[in-house]
This record gives structure tokens, sequence and C-alpha cells, in this order.
């Protein structure tokens, strides 16, 4: 039996650092299909007088036919079936594609619009929220993620911890937890996101476990380090992150992000939303995933399962990277706030980005100093490198910024 992993993709892209050498996250694998322009079609508003020349350009197709010389050559000779590409100038949508088809007998184009699981390139929208609720005043980041009875102003409540918690654990900050500095590294105690089936059987649960049964297995064990000392990545400190952003706002993960972050910026709720835990629920416009890695099913007990089709409840990991979404939906988010930190751009640009992997699944969101946005969005995870330059996402990342330099952006 083959375990998953739900890789974490911790890429951070900061300026004055090669980007092939800051591609560490993730990464996917095989036969291209052409390409489709199914979905939305663009309305090109960079034709206006005084338009930059690189928007006439991209405008005009130049763009597209260097995206297509990009990604079919790419995808054929990697087995990947669906892919997805969103680029975005100053928010201004001047590229919008898809390739391949939707379902494994490749019947069905897929279009342009397409949802993908994102992976981990959610978590800079959820630190978004987070920020946007502390521009609110509905909380601070100096906040302490945990109460203990003596460590107000504090978020989720005594009744999660054990009897006699890691005395550590009420100094943990929302500030740290955005930071991956809770106290939590997988590398030490394993990442909780793979555990559901473990946690269903200790805790005696006659269902798959809800976040609050997560949450009170992970804290009976100690932290792995001292709150604040140490950075080491943890999908377990999202999933708080989500608890604390339906918390302070009175309304549910998902719909908070949807009223909040991308209404705002023009992405309707058709474009952004929570995953599906199975497979034969997957929303109409996602692509057939592939992948070959299996996992214990937390739905049906001592059943085996493909990684992406009952292993979790996904609604449990949407903070952390279990959503679907558009390429334009990312795109657009990174055209407005920083990544990875989720502040606002307010018309700055930024040097930065992102990678996720899940099995099936491999994403890219990158803001470049010229102000292009990009996002592609893949449906196989190279499960031999599944991070750094050998990875799909570094290979991708290396592709789409080649063209986007041919075409003057």
């Amino acid at each position: 039996m083959t375990f998953f992993s739900y890789l974490p993709c911790p890429t951070r892209f900061a300026s004055g650092v090669a980007v092939t050498a800051l591609l560490a996250g993730c990464g996917g694998g095989g036969g291209g299909q052409a390409a489709s322009n199914a979905g939305k079609s663009l309305s090109c508003v960079a034709q206006k007088p005084g338009a930059p020349v690189a928007e006439l350009i991209a405008c005009s197709g130049e763009l597209n036919r260097r995206i297509d010389a990009a990604m079919l050559p790419f995808m054929a000779a990697n087995g990947i079936t669906a892919a997805t590409v969103a680029v975005a100038r100053d928010g201004v949508m001047i590229a919008e594609r898809g390739y391949g088809h939707r379902d494994s007998a490749r019947q069905v184009p897929l279009p342009a619009d397409a949802m993908f699981i994102t992976a981990s390139i959610v978590k800079p929208v959820t630190a978004a929220a987070i920020r946007t609720l502390a521009r609110e005043g509905k909380l601070a980041l100096t906040d302490h993620v945990f109460c203990t009875g003596s460590n107000a102003p504090c978020w989720l409540e005594r009744e999660l911890l054990p009897a006699s918690p890691d005395v550590r654990i009420g100094a943990i900050t929302i500030a740290q937890v955005l930071e991956h500095q809770g106290g939590w590294d997988a590398d030490i105690s394993g990442d909780p996101i793979m555990s559901e089936p473990e946690i269903r059987q200790t805790l005696g649960l006659p269902a798959p476990p809800y976040k609050d049964d997560i949450i009170r297995f992970v804290m009976r064990r100690q932290l792995d380090f001292a709150p604040g000392t140490k950075t080491a990545y943890a999908n377990f400190g999202y999933l708080l992150l989500g608890q604390i952003i339906e918390k302070a706002s009175g309304s549910g993960y998902i719909q908070y992000l949807q009223d909040k972050i991308m209404g705002p910026i023009g992405i309707p709720k058709s474009d952004f939303e929570g995953m599906r835990s199975l497979m034969r629920d997957r929303h109409p416009r996602e692509p057939d995933y592939i992948t070959t890695l299996t996992a214990p099913s937390v739905f049906v007990p001592g059943t085996t399962v493909l990684a992406l089709d009952g292993a979790i409840r996904a609604e449990n990991w949407a903070a952390a990277g279990q959503v679907i979404a558009t390429a334009k939906a990312l795109t657009i988010f990174a055209a407005h706030y920083r990544v990875p930190d989720g502040a606002p751009l307010a018309g700055a640009r930024n040097n930065g980005g992102f990678s996720g992997a899940d099995p099936g699944v491999a994403t890219v969101l990158r803001q470049l100093p010229s102000g292009v946005s990009y996002t592609v969005m893949m449906n196989k995870l190279d499960e031999n490198h599944s991070s750094g330059d050998a990875s799909y996402q570094g290979q991708a990342l290396l592709r789409i910024e080649a063209a986007l330099t041919e075409a003057g952006l």
C-alpha cells in the first residue's frame, strides 16, 4: 500500500534571488493535448489609446501563441492532460488559456475557466483574509491562537486542549502561525492532513473527523519547537487560521473569502469554491486528476483509495489548500495582494510567488516586478520530483516567464 503525502510547497520568491533556485516547493509527470480557449472570452481592454506596446502585443494574440508553444510540448512530454494558464498586467487580463481535456477519455476539451484544486497557492489568500480582519479591527496579529484561561485576547476555546497541554501553547500568536512559526514541524511529528483515518480510529469517531477533532488530536502532543523560534511549514497552522477567520467574521471560510477578498476584485463565487472530498462529486469544470498515490479512506475504514478520492474530509483543509478555483481568480488576486503574505498591494508591485502540490495537482502563483501576475494549474504532480527546478512547477515557471519575456512583458 502506498501512502500519500500532501506536499507543503513553502516556496517564496524574493527579489534579488534567482527564480530557478527559489521554486523548491512541489512538482508533477506525462501526453499533452490540443489547446482550447472555450472559457470566458477576453475583452482585451488594453486596446485603448496610449496602451503599452506589450499589452497590445498580448491582445493581438502573440502572447497566447507563445504560451501555447511553451505549454503544449511540455505537457506532451510529461503526460499532463489538462492545464490552464492565466496572465494579467496591473490587474488587466491579457491571456487565459485552457489545454487538454476535462475527462480521462479525452473527449471534452478543457475550458480556460476550468476549476482546479489550488493546493497551497490558496495560503496567500488565507493570509489576506486574516490581514483584512485585522484592518477591520476584528482581530490583531498579536492575539493568541488558543485560549488557556490567562492569555486573552485569544480565539480557540480551551476545550480543544488537553487537561495538561504543553505550557508553550498559550504563547502562540496569529502572526507566528501565518509565518509557519507556531511550533509544528511535519518532519518531526508528521502532517495531520495525512492522518485523518488514524484520527477517526483513535478518537473512535463514527464519521470522518471535523476540524475540532483534528485540533484536539494534534494538541494532545507536545509542540515540536518553541513558538517563534523556528520556521517549519505547517498545513495544520493554516487549518487553525481558517477557524479563526470563521470565528472573527461570523461566516464560513469560503463565504468570507468570496465576499471580502475575491468579490471586491471581480471574481464571481462560481470561480472560487470549496473542494469536494470524493472525485465522483467533483465540480463539472474540474479535470480528471492523474495520480498513482493511494491512501486509507477516511469515509470507508479498511479500504484504500486514490489520494484525492476520500483520504481526507476536504473542507477541513480549505484554508491550507483544498479549494477549487480558476487560474484567473488567483491571477487577479495576485494583482491586488502581495504574495505570499497577503498584504494589499495598493498600487505597488512585488516580486513574489508560491507553489502548490497535491497528488494529481501542481500549481504556481507568481508576481513579477513588471506588474505581471500569472497562474499555472496542472492535473499531474511529478511524484519523483515534487520540488525544485526539475518539478513541473519549476519547469512551467521557466517556460511561462520565457514566453512573457519574448512577448515584451
